[in-house]
């Protein structure tokens, strides 16, 4: 009879766990961070940054946007355009933070966000203005409608992930869905990234 209450007693459990179903994914809230070598274009910059320069860049993720979130900004920059994308980046938390060696402060990343490729992932983020690092690299003025772009595309060397990818200095955003940006501006050209996860 007692081993007969125990064998109920187990099942039970299990009955529960099959309801309660797995545990939620924490993958949002995961910390990671990445070297990079940025590679500047063959342009007229700044003696601070001079043409074809090297700047050692660290990218700090503290976690990436949840799908209601991506999704709530991309429609909002479909029904908006980027005054109601800026609004909703300007609400949103920092996801990830990139400085450059020998400069203080950082740009922070609003939107972010990863997806697997069949040969690792891409991450692609976006911020609420232009990467202010590169401003005086960069001639002209920003405009309202710009922002700053990272793009990753990223595979796994020995359990390492490293690749390559683009940080943006300005560039308008032609469309934006979940998982996907496409830019509008291609004309400045982007510093080129090296990138290996620490």
């Amino acid at each position: 009879m007692k081993a007969a209450t125990i064998l109920f007693a187990f099942f039970a459990l299990l009955g529960v766990a099959a309801i309660a179903g797995p545990a939620p994914s924490s993958s949002s809230q995961s910390h990671e961070e990445f070297a990079a070598v940025g590679q500047m274009p063959p342009i007229a910059g700044s003696p601070m940054v001079g043409s074809g320069a090297i700047a050692n860049i660290t990218i700090s993720i503290d976690s990436y946007s949840s799908d209601e979130e991506a999704r709530t900004m991309s429609e909002a920059f479909t029904k908006g355009q980027h005054k109601a994308l800026r609004k909703s980046l300007e609400k949103a938390s920092i996801k990830a933070r990139i400085s450059f060696e020998g400069r203080s402060g950082f740009y922070e990343l609003k939107l972010l966000r990863s997806k697997k490729t069949a040969n690792g992932r891409e991450i692609f983020g976006i911020g609420e203005r232009s990467v202010r690092f590169l401003d005086a690299y960069y001639s002209g003025r920003s405009h309202l409608e710009e922002f700053g772009i990272i793009q990753l595309q990223l595979t796994s060397n020995n359990g390492v992930e490293e690749g390559s990818g683009t940080l943006i200095h300005k560039a308008a955003i032609k469309t934006l869905s979940p998982d996907a940006v496409v830019l509008d501006n291609q004309a400045i050209d982007p510093v080129r990234l090296t990138v290996r996860k620490q």
